[in-house]
């Protein structure tokens, strides 16, 4: 038996275990997100809402009116732009009219000698934010369910040991095949990845579509402004806190993106962006090309020439992929239309693949149409070629 025959089907078997433990764990978060959400305080507490905006896409209002509409009883709203030439700026304004009785503000302009530029629209919004108990920061493209500022804010003071309280998330994918295959990421690799990490160890991080926080956590980490040269800001914020001695949480509540993505190049730099701040802030995470299933079937295939027995493995590891998609966009995510691109679920696992090994190339992405190099511990650098 060749090195590479041993070493494939090794992986084909990581692999096939990684599908049946996150499948598990999946489903058991399902239990858990069906379960009522914890009530709230006497007193509820104030909530701020911070919502840094950059263009406009057209689910855009729809995603805004998903948090102006929500049932949580005080909450102010911030939507920040760096200027009024954003073609976001005028959304939350013309929400004005249809929400009078919403604590909606507008705040324009970036704190300075910032590198990570949402975060510069963050604490401009925060220092505005100043009797908020909790804030709440989340990306423009998310969609949430009605109870989520209730469950999110439940959970979080359940315990004076919990800081942050984050959620994992689902895509609903529009028509463009990148958006679908993004999509697929988020529905079939990403989510499970997070429910599995949730359930083997502590959460020492936070996902960037929504995380809630404690004033008192924000200020023990010396506010916004300790992640603002960061390039992975969701993820250090939780590190900060757990630093901190106090506890990260996955929440019940499952919020929702619609990617934008319009051509494959658009998906390629995203997942390469994504893959590289990975590596560069928990190095870790290269381990997780024993988990690419099809890729290691396909070479386990090669290094037996072909064989029956290797072809049969290779079919076996794409059928248990697909079953695993299956079950995360159907039973956990409660996605049923999506079910229609489980076919495009290999071709997308082979394209990961592919970003995993271009990712070890440099240590350069592209974000918001600025080139940015990535330093050791997640600093980020503007590239002025």
């Amino acid at each position: 038996m060749s090195a590479l025959h041993f070493v494939a089907l090794v992986c084909v078997a990581i692999s096939l275990g990684y599908y049946a433990a996150s499948s598990v764990a999946a489903v058991r978060f399902a239990a858990r997100a069906n379960r009522p959400a914890p009530p709230l305080p006497k007193v509820p507490p104030k909530i701020a809402v911070l919502k840094p905006l950059y263009g406009i896409n057209k689910s855009l209002t729809d995603n805004l009116v998903s948090f102006l509409e929500n049932d949580y009883p005080r909450t102010n709203f911030f939507f920040g732009v760096d200027s009024y030439a954003d073609p976001a700026a005028p959304v939350p304004a013309s929400l004005r009219a249809r929400y009078q009785f919403a604590n909606l503000t507008m705040v324009v302009g970036e704190e300075e000698n910032c590198q990570n530029k949402k975060i510069a629209k963050v604490i401009k919004m925060a220092d505005r934010a100043e009797k908020a108990d909790i804030l709440v920061l989340s990306d423009a493209d998310i969609w949430v369910e009605r109870d989520y500022l209730r469950r999110v804010a439940g959970e979080l003071m359940a315990s004076d040991k919990i800081g942050v309280v984050t959620c994992a998330y689902r895509a609903v994918a529009q028509e463009t095949l990148a958006s679908r295959m993004e999509a697929l990421f988020i529905n079939t690799d990403f989510a499970p990845q997070v429910m599995l990490a949730d359930q083997v160890e502590p959460m020492r991080y936070a996902l960037g579509a929504s995380i809630a926080i404690k004033r008192s956590a924000l200020e023990s980490i010396g506010g916004f402004r300790s992640v603002k040269d960061l390039l992975a800001d969701d993820f250090y914020l939780g590190r900060f806190v757990s630093d901190r001695g106090l506890e990260v949480r996955l929440s019940t509540a499952l919020v929702t993106i619609a990617p934008s993505e319009e051509t494959l190049v658009d998906f390629w730099h995203h997942q390469l962006r994504w893959a590289r701040t990975y590596r560069m802030v928990r190095p870790v995470s290269l381990a997780t090309i024993v988990t690419h299933g099809p890729f290691w079937a396909i070479l386990l295939a090669i290094a037996s020439h072909g064989s029956a027995s290797s072809l049969a493995l290779l079919a076996t590891v794409i059928a248990a992929r697909v079953g695993m998609s299956a079950i995360m966009l159907k039973r956990v995510l409660r996605l049923p239309r999506m079910m229609r691109d489980l076919w495009l679920v290999p071709f997308k696992d082979l394209t990961m693949t592919a970003v995993w090994f271009a990712s070890l190339g440099s240590n350069r992405v592209v974000w918001a149409g600025r080139k940015l190099k990535v330093l050791r511990g997640g600093m980020i650098r503007e590239v002025k070629s």
